[in-house]
């Protein structure tokens, strides 16, 4: 009886063995294959949003494509912004360095005024001195009725032509810096010269 079970007991074992091997050896159905390559079909296939972007990149059709160059066409241009302005650099043309006013030559034209107003103020006083004589500068008829006043007015006189000087040097107007006071030296000793011929007449 023993001998019996377990050779039963050996035979269903075996029995199992087999029926598990041919299971893992048996094709699958083609319900099952089909479903198998169904999802890997779907797993290769990209998602629907990448599928519609990738369309819209696509080139469009040619009725697509005339629109869109009609409305290019009709679109506004853009607007262009100008051109920023390039720096400008202005070099101011240098002057001249200008002269000292006391050089050599304003140090002797304000000596020439101050000789030739000298000159005047002496013949001026000795003309004075005698009878007929009379000065006709309105300015300076009160001031040369006597030498102090007489020196009064020519210190004056130097004081402002000196002034007038510096007024056109500063303004670096140099010519006319230079010919005012020679002029008016000219003038007063001309005026000198001419007392002097008056007196040297009048006493004969």
């Amino acid at each position: 009886m023993k001998s019996v079970i377990v050779g039963a007991t050996i035979m269903l074992s075996l029995a199992g063995l087999g029926f598990a091997a041919d299971e893992r050896s048996a094709p699958a159905s083609p319900s099952v294959a089909a479903d198998a390559k169904k999802s890997m079909v779907e797993r290769a296939q990209p998602p629907a949003s990448i599928v519609s972007s990738v369309s819209a990149d696509a080139p469009a059709p040619a009725s697509v494509a005339s629109v869109t160059a009609a409305s290019t066409m009709n679109a506004p241009a853009p607007a262009v912004l100008p051109a920023a302005p390039s720096a400008l650099i202005v070099v101011k043309p240098q002057r001249p360095e200008g002269h000292r006013f006391f050089d050599l030559r304003n140090s002797f034209a304000l000596s020439a005024v101050a000789v030739s107003l000298t000159a005047d103020a002496l013949s001026t006083q000795k003309g004075l001195s005698q009878p007929g004589f009379y000065e006709m500068n309105p300015l300076a008829r009160p001031f040369v009725q006597s030498r102090a006043g007489a020196a009064v007015y020519s210190a004056g006189s130097l004081g402002l032509v000196a002034a007038g000087m510096y007024v056109a040097h500063r303004t670096h107007h140099h010519k006319l810096e230079r010919i005012l006071p020679f002029a008016i030296a000219g003038w007063e000793g001309m005026l000198s010269a001419r007392n002097y011929h008056v007196i040297a007449a009048n006493t004969r």
